[in-house]
């Protein structure tokens, strides 16, 4: 071996090792760490090492540097050392399937052994926003309050009051935190960290992914639990609702819950966990804002929000922190909202309560969870619907079967039958019936839960029972003192209280037969609520069953009149008397529906004489066309000087056109419009073709007259339709022999106005003349029976 190459190269290899120790101590200062080809190549001259000296000798470097003496014989026999106990601990600690208290507990062992303390290795909690070190049950919140929570901010390592603080990232991504309380890095371990820091930066990512995949199968586990008993509860409202909150508050680690439930009319029922239900309005509070929007509403501190209302923690002695408030939908519309109050703080091993606020996780969780609470509450809305469905339907068939049992001639059954059905229907705590006196205009009742067999009677558009006989629509009032037209004297007589009001019309065949009105209803707890929409429509479907019975009442009682009137109406035909006090008085005509009348004035384009005039053109567009037709036939009667030639006032002329008005029924032909029709037509026989040449005047009178009360209260159809159809009139028509009822209806209805001397269009005839008008009037009314005609 050549002596002076052996000694140049042992002086080259020296100075190459100090030069090597001289960076790794820089590298130590500035805290690098080894990139993969040192390794690599302090690994080639290791293994050149072992070749050459089979017996290793650590022979000590001196580094007359400030760098503390590294052995060099140890740096590099520890590269081949550390190799060995970085796969150990990668394989001990990002195997996933281990469990996470194993894993922490390699970590802070050979993470302690580098650094020669009590090192604590803490993962983050996102959920909870925390760092967690479940070895020792410590943990601290994930914000600049601590100084492990500074962690979170910074990336490289930093020291508070002797403890080290190493921050651990992956891909950039904060994972956790190293705490080493008095803990030191040697230049010899320097290099050695950096990996293990890398190995526990990747198993603390594992740990928290594998700890995510585990919630989420535990979350679908629950799920199912939670479906299952969703579905067991789900007939039952209240227990429903109930098992909702409940449930919620397990899965979001909730102290309080609450379940507000929209309603058709856009209310919220509030349901709390006492039991307790109350009614709020909708857009009230925080809940009322999600109902609105559909919005995930997180509040991490309930007093800086000024959604929150203060005075229910006053009240109760509660004190609300956080809220997380949530939508139940379904199908996408909002069905529900939840209120989850306070997350429920962590308690650490070590009985540290640590303040938690809710997080993503837990608006997730829910809104998975809600999907099931939703269609749960949908499938409980519906069955509840079809149970008050059947009750209504059973309402409705037990009161159908009473009335189809009830004596037709028994109105006072019927009636009662028919307010006692209308109760238990709409669960109303009183009811009234108005029958309508058609001929009267008048409201009238006998039975009623406020009347003691004493009869009322008031005018048709009177009070609120008579609005709705005036108008055929139905009044839904919430409370009864806000509204004018409620009498609240009878209140004071009864000693009642008065709050909700339905009142709605029995119609048939698009009459007005009466009145029914509802008061207080009852809810299922007892308390007076207020009638809804849905009242009102079930109301419409027994008012038809109602209707046929009081309307066949009605029929029946016709027509057992009939022939007592048919008697009466011939007898009176041949005894005419003149009364000239009346017999009768009628509702008077008051001045603003005769102003009403003469305030309406026509276009020249309007010639009432003409053969081609037509009162189709005044019915489209006159604003007030039944005003514009009584105008009409009064300004008509009056061109013709009959009247004042026979001593009819002005006057009396116009209120016998209006009281004849009011008598005629809105049926689709036999109205008002056709007797006005009539009477212009046959005022151009008279005096357009001339038929009054063969005519007296008193004749052209009475007939001009007979042609308005012709038809009064007809009611659409002829005698003919009740006896063809078998219907209860026709049947008892025939029975009694006579086929004209109508007719001797409509006479005896001209006699009742003509018997009012505010309407006797004949006050001005001599008794002899009143005999004459009167029997001539009859004889033609009677004449229009069609049935008949053949026998002219």
């Amino acid at each position: 071996m050549d002596v002076g190459l052996d000694a140049s190269g042992s002086r080259h290899l020296v100075e190459a090792l100090t030069l090597c120790n001289t960076i790794l101590t820089r590298y130590s200062r500035v805290g690098l760490s080894l990139s993969d080809a040192e390794l690599m190549a302090f690994r080639s001259v290791e293994s050149k090492i072992k070749m050459m000296t089979p017996e290793m000798h650590s022979v000590d470097v001196v580094d007359t540097s400030d760098a503390p003496k590294v052995p060099t014989q140890a740096i590099v026999h520890n590269m081949g050392s550390s190799s060995h106990q970085l796969m150990a601990l990668a394989e001990s600690t990002v195997n996933i399937t281990k469990p996470l208290s194993v894993i922490m507990r390699a970590l802070s062992e050979e993470i302690s052994s580098i650094l020669s303390c009590d090192a604590r290795v803490y993962y983050v909690d996102r959920n909870d926003a925390l760092l967690v070190d479940p070895l020792h049950g410590v943990a601290a919140p994930l914000d600049q309050t601590s100084a492990l929570g500074k962690s979170s901010s910074v990336r490289n390592k930093y020291t508070i009051a002797n403890t080290m603080y190493i921050p651990l990232h992956m891909e950039d991504v904060y994972v956790g935190c190293i705490e080493a309380p008095g803990g030191r890095i040697t230049a010899a371990q320097h290099s050695y960290l950096e990996p293990v820091l890398k190995i526990a930066s990747v198993a603390l990512r594992n740990c928290m992914v594998a700890e995510a995949n585990q919630w989420e199968t535990q979350k679908a586990e629950a799920m199912l639990s939670m479906a299952t008993r969703l579905a067991r509860d789900a007939l039952d409202e209240s227990v429903l609702i109930q098992s909702i909150m409940n449930t919620a508050k397990v899965l979001t680690e909730s102290d309080r819950c609450s379940m507000f439930i929209v309603k058709d009319n856009g209310t919220l029922e509030a349901h709390f966990e006492d039991g307790n239900v109350v009614s709020i309005p909708s857009g009230t509070g925080i809940a009322g804002y999600v109902a609105r929007t559909g919005d995930v509403v997180n509040i991490p501190n309930a007093y800086e929000d000024e959604r929150f209302n203060r005075d229910v923690d006053k009240a109760t002695g509660y004190h609300t922190k956080t809220i997380l408030c949530l939508p139940v939908r379904y199908e996408g519309t909002t069905v529900a909202v939840a209120q989850l109050i306070n997350k429920q703080d962590l308690v650490t091993d070590t009985e540290l309560h640590l303040p938690r606020v809710f997080g993503k996780r837990d608006e997730e969780l829910f809104e998975t969870f809600s999907m099931f609470a939703g269609a749960s509450l949908r499938n409980c809305h519906i069955n509840d619907n079809l149970v008050i469905e059947k009750k209504k339907s059973d309402a409705i068939l037990d009161v159908v079967t009473l009335l189809s049992n009830t004596d037709i001639r028994d109105v006072n059954g019927i009636v009662r039958h028919v307010l006692h059905g209308a109760k238990k229907l709409l669960s109303a705590d009183r009811s009234s019936l108005f029958l309508l006196d058609k001929e009267r205009n008048e409201l009238y009742s006998r039975m009623a839960d406020s009347v003691s067999g004493n009869e009322i009677r008031f005018p048709s558009g009177q009070g609120i029972a008579g609005t709705v006989a005036a108008s055929g629509t139905g009044e839904n009032i919430p409370d009864a003192y806000r509204d004018p037209r409620f009498n609240s004297s009878v209140d004071k007589q009864l000693g009642y209280r008065t709050q909700s009001i339905l009142c709605e019309p029995i119609i048939l065949n698009g009459e007005v037969l009466a009145v029914v009105q509802l008061v207080n209803k009852i809810n299922s707890d007892g308390t007076i609520g207020r009638f809804t929409k849905k009242d009102q429509n079930t109301f419409k479907v027994f008012s038809l069953f109602a209707g046929i019975s009081i309307n066949n009442s009605h029929l029946l009682e016709f027509a057992v009149n009939a022939g007592r009137e048919a008697m009466e109406l011939n007898e009176y035909r041949n005894n005419v008397t003149v009364t000239k006090t009346g017999k009768t008085k009628l509702l008077s005509i008051s001045k603003v529906e005769r102003n009403a009348v003469l305030s309406i004035m026509f276009d020249e384009k309007y010639d009432f004489t003409s053969t081609k005039f037509n009162l189709f053109d005044v019915r489209e567009y006159c604003s007030s066309p039944l005003n514009a037709a009584a105008a009409l036939i009064y300004k008509l009667l009056l061109s013709t000087g009959l009247p004042q030639k026979f001593g009819c006032r002005d006057a009396t002329l116009l209120n016998f056109i209006l009281q004849c008005r009011k008598k005629y029924r809105f049926v689709p032909y036999h109205n008002f419009f056709h007797v006005v029709d009539v009477c212009q037509t046959l005022h151009t026989f008279l005096f357009t073709g001339n038929a009054c040449e063969f005519l007296t005047d008193l004749e052209c009178y009475v007939l001009l007259i007979t042609a308005l009360v012709h038809d009064l209260d007809h009611m659409g159809v002829n005698n003919s339709f009740y006896v063809k159809t078998d219907s209860p009139l026709g049947i008892l028509s025939s029975a009694s022999g006579n086929n004209s009822v109508l007719e001797v209806h409509h006479c005896n209805l001209a006699i009742e106005i003509l018997s009012d001397p505010d309407s006797d269009v004949f006050e001005g005839l001599s008794p002899e003349d009143v005999r004459f008008a009167y029997r001539g009037m009859i004889d033609c009314v009677l004449a229009t029976d069609m049935a008949n005609h053949g026998e002219l």
